[in-house]
């Protein structure tokens, strides 16, 4: 199964490489960019990561920019602990992600980042991979 993430790895980079940057994301490319950042959150499930905290939020649907937003946030500071080899991982999953956001969201009842529960990296990788299966739906 290793060989068909990478296939879908690399079939997924060149369908985001062909998308036009800066252009609104149709539904395809937004299907593939969530399924490679699956995908890719898949590879980083063994970091042994046991002494870092993350915020890990856990609101839902009307709060999805800023719980996306604050997990970005955090993968930003995964990356700054983890081996070379996953770092460009994590930068995938960004790149591919960072497309959903919208600098112009604001919602006053969704949580601030900070005020989420902190967990270890077993338990914000799982609930962020549950965040972006729900966003597939």
């Amino acid at each position: 199964t290793m060989c068909k993430v990478l296939i879908f790895g690399c079939v997924a980079a060149v369908i985001l490489m062909s998308a036009a940057y800066g252009a609104p994301l149709n539904k395809t490319q937004k299907a593939a960019r969530l399924e490679a950042s699956i995908l890719d959150l898949e590879l980083l499930k063994n970091i042994d990561n046991n002494f870092l905290d993350f915020y890990t939020p856990n609101d839902r649907q009307e709060c999805n920019h800023t719980t996306l937003a604050c997990f970005l946030k955090e993968l930003e500071v995964l990356k700054q602990d983890v081996e070379e080899d996953k770092q460009q991982t994590v930068i995938n999953i960004k790149k591919n992600l960072e497309d959903f956001m919208d600098p112009n969201f604001s919602n006053p009842t969704c949580k601030k980042c900070e005020a989420n529960e902190k967990k270890k990296f077993p338990e914000f990788h799982q609930e962020m991979t549950r965040f972006l299966q729900s966003m597939q739906k």
